[in-house]
């Protein structure tokens, strides 16, 4: 029994050495044809010291026919003149019909038949090297230095991705019947239309191909987006390339080109960008209701089944990309559907950030918006991102209004409220009054864009605000509040930092009522009757109120417009009973000329030329002798002197030249009918800024080099005015100011007094739109016997510059273009261009007017100036260096 056991063990350990030393399959072993690795579907194996290799393999490798009879088991090899004839499991071989003796035989191993690689190659006159360390059979073919490897042959270009470069684009082709020849495949790309051909391929610099190495397979290749065309340009979308492969041989061996592939067009099909993210803080529910995210909807939505809206924590949003957020979960963003239109949506209460926490006051966020491409998730594209949002609790809250007095203004207006509960991110709280005709449209976007003259600001000192408005409080639109108009009152809280603003919901509607038996009049209007130049030119009618049981009178009030905007109750009680008319309740209805005593509320006398507006005063009596109550106001109303000098009609400017000064400004007007008693017309220009305040007292008062005088030659006068034209302020007329332009008719002879002022053009703002001139360059400077030589390289085109202008400035001085425009022309030396380089002596003075004189030092500019083509002036040059003379 124990003989038995150690016979078994003997034939354990015996019988697999035995098999390995016949057959070494498990040993990896590379044949390598021309430096190219032999690709086969059974590895090839060692037996008895001799590789074995798949028979197909081999042969179709050294491009020989084969032919196999499976009744004979014997494979027939023709290549050229030569046949190979072997038998499996024979050790006799015949090369062109004579026997030769094989060290090992064919064999069958897993379905293939295997035949020794040293004879095979060796019988086709091929070189066999072995190397037993790296177990690689090396072949050099006899044609492996000599002829031409040819051009590849089906070279085809394919669209296959998105990226909008190269690697949109693979390029396949079938490989050179004998790659043993080739050394590589260069893929060069082309745009459609250039020509390519063998001797310029061969040049193209190596950054703008791509190379292909044989492998004994048909290649197919995928461009990279560093892939360039073989001019250097990008590979894009919308761009019509071709293909070509050059096959580079060998040694001596000559390249060769192939033709070229059908063109083709990158199309960029994926999801295009989304832009204009945009968040706002519109509720304060203190979760996700207070957050709206709006953005711009995709031009093509064809790819696009759906957006997906990310919230992010403002300290993480750097990390956040395509690949996190495709990995975010449905639970943690916001899906939208497309809907065409421009997108705004307002998250829920469950909206939670990309961490998975619920959206809350406090906390800062950016805002992410993704498209989902429908066909395809690989191509969703993620948008930029928001803004920084944080969500705050500003919301008011127990908003009330009610009517509390009977001043007819806004002190009759209680407004109260409950402050937010967290005012960390609150500034202020501001009291918008809104006309219920108004209320339809009234929003955020324009509670934002109210100006302060036209809403009342409340601190967030305390928890409730219950504060009564003042007698100067105006609406949203400007209009002085008052009794019998509808409102409804809104609190905008104004956020800090980062915080939006948010509106509140409207208060009820409120209609401020006098609710004593002291009433307004009605029908109040104004006329100019008389030419006096006096209160009796002025007729003020009005009706009285139906009961006038509790009325002692009405006092007539004449305001200048220059006052008008702060005029109220208050005012009109307290003005002296010298600067008002009286007017008993006796009748319905008041028709009164003034008389050529009375004044204005300020105590001046009523005269031509002043703008004013009129008031009444109803003042009660008995129970209710403290419940004044005043009127609306009139329309504006100028008294004018009609019989003698008359306003010109028909006043208009435009803008004609782009001088940057008067030469800008035409200025047309009709010439009044009868100019007997006028001696000229004087066009005066008026900031805008000065507009409430100019009337014909002002006007008188210009002095003569602040207007254009205009005669009376003529029916009209149409004038563009000139350069050193100056604004009723002394400022020389400028691009970028508005203005607006009066003209005053001055009265001659016996009305050389009573002048008549025009009213205003429309308002009008100079602009230069035409490119600016070229200065000139090179200014130096030589000193002669206390004169100032002055020499310029001219500007390089002269067709648009009438001068050039030499200035000399005290070096302590700031000096601009604007500044040198206005430099009066007895203060510098004009030098007409002439085609050479001017060389000139300067006047004795500086821009200033002033003396040049030792000891100050100073430096000298050139002011190119524009000519009648309309180019603005400003070309300045640089300053010489500081010298003193």
């Amino acid at each position: 029994m124990k003989k038995l056991w150690i016979s078994i063990l003997v034939v354990l350990v015996v019988f697999p050495m035995m098999f390995q030393s016949s057959v070494k399959a498990a040993t990896p072993i590379s044949i390598i044809i021309d430096g190219v690795r032999l690709s086969t579907d059974q590895a090839p194996v060692m037996v008895n010291g001799r590789t074995m290799v798949p028979l197909r393999a081999i042969f179709e490798a050294f491009n020989a026919t084969i032919k196999w009879n499976q009744k004979a088991q014997t494979v027939t090899a023709t290549k050229d003149d030569t046949t190979i004839m072997l038998k499996i499991g024979s050790k006799t071989a015949t090369i062109n019909n004579k026997a030769v003796t094989l060290d090992v035989p064919g064999l069958n191993l897993k379905g293939r038949t295997m035949v020794p690689t040293r004879f095979v190659s060796e019988a086709l006159g091929h070189e066999v090297g072995w190397n037993p360390k790296t177990q690689v059979v090396t072949i050099t073919t006899s044609a492996s230095n000599v002829g031409n490897a040819g051009p590849v042959s089906n070279v085809v270009a394919q669209d296959v991705s998105d990226f909008g470069d190269g690697r949109d684009l693979q390029v396949s082709f079938t490989r050179v019947a004998n790659e043993s020849l080739v050394d590589h495949y260069r893929v060069l790309i082309v745009k459609s239309g250039n020509i390519l051909n063998l001797s310029s391929a061969q040049t193209i610099a190596s950054y703008n191909y791509s190379t292909v190495l044989p492998t004994g397979t048909n290649p197919s290749i995928k461009l990279t987006s560093a892939s360039r065309t073989v001019d250097g340009d990008s590979i894009k979308s919308n761009q019509a390339y071709v293909a070509y492969v050059l096959t580079v041989g060998k040694g001596s061996n000559a390249s060769a080109l192939s033709s070229g592939s059908s063109t083709m067009t990158l199309v960029n099909k994926t999801v295009a960008a989304i832009n204009n993210v945009q968040v706002n803080d519109i509720s304060d529910y203190g979760d996700g209701r207070d957050l709206s995210v709006s953005f711009n909807k995709l031009s093509d939505e064809s790819k696009v089944s759906s957006y997906r809206i990310f919230v992010v924590k403002a300290t993480n949003y750097s990390n956040f990309n395509l690949a996190t957020a495709n990995n975010v979960t449905s639970a943690n963003y916001t899906l939208v559907s497309k809907t065409g239109n421009n997108i705004t949506q307002t998250l829920s209460s469950g909206a939670r950030d990309v961490d998975g926490a619920l959206v809350k006051t406090g906390v800062s966020y950016r805002v992410f918006v993704m498209a989902i491409d429908s066909s395809n998730a690989a191509n969703n594209v993620l948008s930029s991102v928001s803004s920084a949002i944080t969500l705050s609790n500003i919301g008011v809250s127990n908003l009330s209004v009610s009517d509390v007095n009977n001043y007819n203004d806004g002190r009759d207006l209680r407004v109260s409220f409950t402050h937010a509960t967290d005012e960390t991110y609150i500034s202020q709280y501001r009291i918008l009054v809104v006309p219920t005709s108004y209320y339809s449209s009234f929003s955020l976007a324009e509670a934002n864009n109210i100006s302060s003259a036209y809403y009342t600001a409340v601190s967030t000192t305390g928890t409730t605000t219950n504060q009564v408005l003042t007698s100067s409080t105006r609406d949203v639109r400007g209009a002085l509040i008052k009794n019998g108009v509808n409102y409804k009152v809104y609190i905008l809280s104004i956020g800090s930092s980062n915080t939006g603003n948010v509106l509140s919901s409207p208060s009820s509607v409120i209609t401020l009522l006098n609710d004593s038996s002291v009433s307004i009049v009605s029908n109040l209007s104004v006329s100019d009757v008389n030419d006096y130049g006096d209160g009796r030119d002025l007729r003020v009618s009005f009706t009285h109120p139906t009961d006038e049981t509790y009325i002692s009178q009405y006092r007539i009030m004449v305001v200048p417009t220059s006052y008008y905007s702060s005029f109220s109750l208050a005012e009109a009680n307290n003005v002296s009973s010298s600067n008002y008319t009286s007017v008993s309740t006796s009748g319905s209805s008041t028709s009164q000329v003034l008389n050529s005593s009375t004044r204005d509320v300020l105590g001046a006398s009523i005269k031509n030329g002043t703008s004013y507006r009129v008031y009444v005063l109803t003042i009660g009596s008995g129970i209710y002798w403290d419940s004044n109550v005043l009127s609306s106001a009139s329309s504006v109303i100028t008294l004018l002197n009609d019989s003698s000098v008359k306003a010109v009609t028909n006043l208009s400017v435009s803008d004609v030249n782009d001088y940057g000064d008067g030469r800008d400004l035409k200025v047309s007007f009709s010439h009044a009918t009868d100019e007997t008693y006028i001696n000229q017309y004087r066009i005066m220009v008026v900031p805008t800024s000065d507009y409430s305040s100019f009337s014909l007292s002002d006007a008188n008062n210009v002095s003569s080099a602040n207007y254009t005088s205009v005669s009376t030659s003529g029916n009209s006068t149409s004038q563009v005015l000139d350069s050193s034209a100056r604004d009723v302020r002394g400022n020389l007329i400028k691009a970028g100011t508005s203005y607006k332009v009066y003209v005053l008719s001055i009265g001659s002879g016996n009305y050389a007094g009573p002048n008549a002022l025009s009213w205003e053009s429309s308002v009008i703002t100079l602009s230069t739109t035409k490119s600016p001139l070229i200065s000139v360059t090179d200014v130096t400077y030589k000193e002669d016997k206390g004169r100032i030589l002055i020499s310029f390289v001219k500007s390089a085109n002269e067709s648009n510059i009438s001068e050039y202008r030499v200035l000399v400035v005290p070096s302590k001085q700031g000096f601009g273009s604007a500044d040198a425009i206005e430099v009066r022309s007895s203060y510098y030396t004009s030098v007409t261009p002439n085609g050479t380089n001017p060389s000139i002596f300067t006047a004795t003075r500086d821009v200033n007017g002033d003396s040049i004189v030792k000891a100050v030092k100073y430096k000298v500019y050139v002011l190119a100036v524009a000519n009648n083509s309309g180019v603005q002036n400003g070309g300045l040059s640089n300053s010489t260096e500081e010298f003193e003379i």
